[in-house]
Formats: C-alpha cells, structure tokens, sequence
C-alpha cells in the first residue's frame, strides 16, 4: 500500500514508525500499543532508514505524549469534547484515550489503509473518517456538517510541510468552521530545521516529504496573524529531556542550548476568544 501514497502523506509511516518503536520500549514515552497493527513489513522497511535518528526519534514520541497529555486534560473536563486531527495519519487517539467525539482528514489512500486495518466502526468513542485531497480540495467543504461547534483541532507534525501560504488557508478555513476553537500544533523554527534536522530531512526527503521552503524564526507569528492567541508553548525537547528519552540536561537545554529547547515546540492557540 505504501508505493500508492505519495508525498507528505508517506511521512505519516515514519510518525507511525516512531511511536511503533516507542510501544517496544520497557518504559515508552507515549505508550502507542496500536501503532503495532499498522506495521507490516514494508512499514518496517520504510522506517528502518530512521531507526537510528536519536534526537528526531524522541522528540516525535514526546510530541505525541504533550499532545496526549493535553488531550486528557481536555476530555477530562468535557467527555463529549469534539476533536478533530487535520493530517491525522496513523493516530489512534480515538482509541486509545478516554472520551470525546472524533473527526480525522487526510489523504484517501491512508484513510482507506487505516480503516482497513483498524476501522472507525470499532473505536470505542465516536469517530468520522474523512478523505481529502488536501491539494485539490476544499477543507472548508470538508468541516462544513461540523460548523459552529468550538472543537480541539490538532495539526500534528504538519506544519513544518507547510508553506506560510498553505498554513494561512488552512487557519482560515478552520476559523471560517469553527470561529471559536482552540488549535493545538508543534511548530519548529528554521534555525533548529537547518542546525539539526539534517539528517531527518534528507531521509523524509527520499520518501517524498520536504519542509516547506518558506520556514522561519518565528513561526508562532504566523498563526497569531491570522487572530489567533498563544496559550502555551512547551518545549519538545526539554520535555523529552524530562522524561529521559534524550540524555541532555536540562541546565545545559536552558542555558547554552536554549536554540536547540527553544527551536521545536509544541504550543497551544485559541481562536476567536479576543
């Protein structure tokens, strides 16, 4: 299935391929037990270029613990919060974490290889599958039934594809959709892409995943102009330090590393509460 999806969208068996890695370990960051049913053997060949890539490796699975974390948090406080994944990939939150109502978008091939494998139908909450062509059409179109509502969106492991261009209209379809929501969205800045994501670019580059060409220092900037607020922002790799999965300490992270804590975040932003 893997050569008849192309693009970004491939990249989604590495995200999956790391949280995969991260389920075998004594004591996982994320804990994703599902992400075994998508890994066949040709999965397992597409991320063994990126076993080997330490600091990419945990950070994805950090990523995926903080949003997880404040997804609970969420869920917690509102059992029937709506939560929609833009990109969703292999996630399996809706099966994985307790409450809400859940929406996933991406690329027809991968929606119809997840759901061969793990059908919406058997999520324990309730879960709608969405197919789009994210080049050809419309996203709006796409969240039209969901309008109104004041979901939790997350565009996770997305942005960094992203021009500022494709970035702005997706923010504008979301706030067209739901002009009350919160977005939760790890953004990384051109310094850390450039000074230490070499290595992981190039392998996602030979799968067809390039970083938008476009990137820059202040990616935060270009979400608050499109009226969003900043909420919160944690630093993907001082948390990994937190939770071992990198042995950085976190006095080096916040002194004489601080481009490296502060170069990849996963932040939190609120629409239409100003």
């Amino acid at each position: 299935m893997i050569e008849n999806i192309t693009g970004v969208t491939r990249t989604a068996w590495y995200c999956l391929g790391v949280r995969w890695a991260d389920a075998q370990k004594k004591a996982p960051i994320c804990g994703d037990h599902f992400a075994e049913l998508f890994m066949d053997e040709e999965a397992r060949q597409l991320f063994q270029p990126f076993a080997d890539l330490r600091l990419a490796n945990a950070a994805g699975a950090t990523r995926a613990r903080i949003f997880d974390d404040w997804l609970r948090d969420r869920l917690l406080a509102d059992p029937e919060q709506l939560v929609i994944l833009i990109g969703a990939g292999f996630d399996a939150r809706a099966f994985r974490l307790p409450g809400g109502r859940w929406v996933e978008l991406d690329q027809p091939g991968l929606i119809a290889e997840k759901e061969r494998l793990l059908p919406a139908a058997r999520a324990p909450q309730p879960l709608n599958r969405i197919a789009i062509d994210f080049a050809t059409e419309s996203l709006a179109d796409r969240l039209e039934p969901f309008a109104g509502e004041a979901p939790v969106i997350v565009m996770e492991g997305v942005s960094m594809y992203l021009s500022e261009a494709q970035l702005r209209s997706t923010l504008t379809a979301l706030s067209w959709a739901f002009p009350r929501h919160t977005l939760f969205i790890d953004l990384m800045t051109k310094r850390f892409a450039d000074r230490h994501g070499g290595a992981v670019r190039k392998r996602l580059a030979a799968i067809g995943g390039h970083f938008a060409s476009d990137m820059t220092d202040e990616p935060a900037r270009r979400v608050t102009r499109q009226g969003y607020r900043q909420l919160a922002r944690t630093s993907i790799l001082a948390r990994a330090s937190e939770l071992r999965a990198l042995p950085i300490p976190r006095f080096l992270l916040d002194t004489l590393l601080r481009p490296l804590r502060d170069g990849y975040c996963a932040c939190v932003f609120e629409a239409g509460r100003r």
